[in-house]
């Protein structure tokens, strides 16, 4: 197995939205991209994989060496050989992959959020910084491109983190702020139970009405002149909102499943997104 395959199949297999979203891309881009993302999904698993939070550490520590490897051009894992075509050829920052890394350590030691300000630094230290290397890779010309990415990246880790939110309470991992859990009269315990009542239904309903604002805020802060090679993005973003439309439907499936689209409903989204 090449390093390009490992990442397709740990980051983009067929049918997930990641897939759908870089569909229209140049291969060059199309393969950076996936690079980009197999090595998101590297950290992801150690938070959500190791048990001992001191090996989760260790394991941090030793990606963040990797990444010292790969922009030597010495990486040894396939997805930072892979990422080494695409550092080079894209000029990617390592201080981005630095800061993603450095996301995942504070995730690691922060799993409650008193309030929504702390849920969002955390939301653009890691889907924020990830959405900035993809927009890097499918190319801008105006600077403010980067701050849409921010925002858009962050909105995007909101509405996963609603989508996954009960198999994460479960894993002792409660991404939502605290005061408007008390606000609503729901605790910790409804989360893991899958507790549903009107208390959770009002609360989750409203934290999806904030992702969906998030996502058209963002998407407010494109220069247009930059629409057009951002969009994988836009795709990235369209999938997010059907999504946080289907959730809006029942707000408490998230907590019995992980709601998904259609890989049809992707391509469909897909194609007719711009």
């Amino acid at each position: 197995m090449t390093p390009d395959e490992y990442c397709r199949d740990k980051a983009a297999p067929s049918g997930s939205s990641l897939y759908y979203s870089l569909l229209f891309q140049a291969p060059a881009q199309r393969r950076a991209n996936i690079a980009v993302h197999a090595f998101a999904q590297e950290l992801r698993d150690v938070i959500n994989d190791c048990r001992e939070k001191e090996v989760a550490r260790q394991t941090l520590q030793w990606w963040r060496m990797e990444i010292a490897r790969a922009y030597a051009g010495n990486a040894t894992h396939p997805a930072c050989q892979a990422l080494q075509v695409a550092m080079t050829d894209f000029e990617l920052p390592q201080a981005a992959f630095q800061a993603i890394i450095e996301g995942h350590e504070q995730a690691l030691r922060q799993t409650a959020y008193p309030a929504f300000a702390a849920l969002d630094t955390h939301c653009r230290h890691l889907g924020g910084t990830l959405q900035q290397l993809t927009a890097r890779i499918s190319g801008f010309r105006c600077e403010e491109t980067l701050d849409h990415a921010l925002a858009l990246g962050s909105a995007i880790q909101l509405t996963h983190l609603l989508r996954n939110i009960h198999a994460d309470a479960r894993g002792g991992r409660l991404h939502l702020p605290q005061d408007e859990m008390a606000q609503y009269g729901v605790t910790e315990k409804d989360f893991i139970q899958a507790r549903c009542n009107d208390n959770m239904q009002n609360l989750l309903a409203a934290q999806i009405e904030r992702a969906q604002g998030h996502i058209i805020q963002a998407l407010s802060l494109l220069p247009a002149r930059d629409r057009s090679a951002q969009r994988a993005g836009l795709i990235q973003a369209a999938i997010c909102r059907a999504l946080l439309d289907k959730l809006r439907k029942s707000p408490c499936r998230a907590m019995n499943e992980q709601v998904s689209l259609t890989p049809l409903r992707k391509l469909w989204i897909a194609k007719r997104t711009h």
